[in-house]
């Protein structure tokens, strides 16, 4: 998709990618001028109207996904998506399912869980134990639909199982995506995506009926569901895990370092920050936190603070 504006400022989109290249002269590097204008007003819309502040994601990131948007309603400007959205408020909704996209699966990236369970978990379990402590809170950071919960939560049983432990178990996932959560809420899922969880959690874990299973009780009671903007909402504070992956990807590195602080004063001492091989981040951490796996980009808030 081509779009034309005057001046010979152009806007390609091909479903992947979107860039802008300004038309020659004055007149062009005007028109580039009246596009990212009606960019920034966009922006400042959305955000007054509903409170999604498209600011903390990647410039690049932002002009791909609303590109999507404007090519799927065949509009050529953003002058006319703002139009748009006052006459069709349905909109929002769909433009928020565009930036947050929610892909997710149970145990995702296996190597991470498979050091999560072998390592870290018994770590944790045995640290609470000698502390006497009872209570364990768990934080999944963009948890989409909630299969990372869940899977947190049967690693977390499988672990506690054969110490007959008593913890008290409370396993948050957050997101901005408030259909997703509905999903997670729900705990119910296609057959087809039974086969990401291990044989043997299927069979403690599940209710498996002709097209669709369903996460049991003794895992679904763990789990709790809110919304939550990790810019503008109250922090959760002690907890011993976060689970963040994926997420980074949409910031840029200011809102980075920002969300990383948030994770800092959130995580009690000695806790867990997990993000996943596939994030980039900074040397802030390294800084901040001891490293458990560079490779699966697992961290640990320091039991002594400096």
């Amino acid at each position: 998709m081509q779009i034309i504006l005057p001046g010979g400022c152009r806007i390609f989109y091909n479903g992947d990618d979107t860039y802008v290249q300004p038309g020659g002269g004055m007149e062009g590097r005007q028109a580039d001028a009246v596009y990212r204008g009606n960019l920034t007003r966009l922006l400042e819309k959305v955000h007054a109207e509903r409170g999604l502040d498209m600011a903390q994601y990647r410039p690049r990131y932002v002009e791909r996904r609303l590109a999507a948007r404007l090519h799927a309603l065949n509009l050529h400007t953003y002058r006319q998506y703002a139009t748009y959205l006052d006459e069709h408020p349905e909109e929002y909704a769909k433009l928020l399912d565009t930036l947050t996209i929610n892909v997710t699966q149970f145990f995702r990236d296996p190597t991470v869980f498979e050091l999560f369970r072998k390592d870290i978990l018994p770590a944790l379990l045995k640290e609470k134990a000698a502390r006497h402590q009872r209570m364990i809170r768990v934080w999944s950071a963009g948890c989409a639909t909630g299969q990372e919960p869940y899977s947190l939560a049967m690693s977390f049983l499988s672990a506690m199982e054969p110490q007959g432990s008593d913890f008290l178990l409370t396993i948050l996932g957050t997101d901005l995506d408030r259909n997703a959560l509905a999903v997670a809420r729900r705990a119910e899922y296609d057959l087809g995506l039974i086969d990401q969880i291990p044989k043997v959690d299927q069979q403690k874990y599940l209710d498996v009926h002709n097209d669709h299973f369903k996460i049991k009780p003794a895992v679904t009671r763990l789990c709790k569901f809110d919304y939550l903007n990790l810019f503008e909402d109250k922090p959760i504070h002690v907890v011993d895990v976060i689970f963040c992956r994926n997420v980074f990807i949409y910031f840029n590195r200011e809102e980075q370092e920002r969300v990383l602080g948030v994770f800092w004063s959130a995580l009690a001492r000695g806790g867990y920050l997990v993000l996943g091989r596939s994030e980039r981040i900074g040397p802030q951490v390294e800084h901040d936190y001891e490293l458990i796996s560079g490779r699966e980009r697992i961290y640990r808030k320091p039991l002594k603070l400096l």
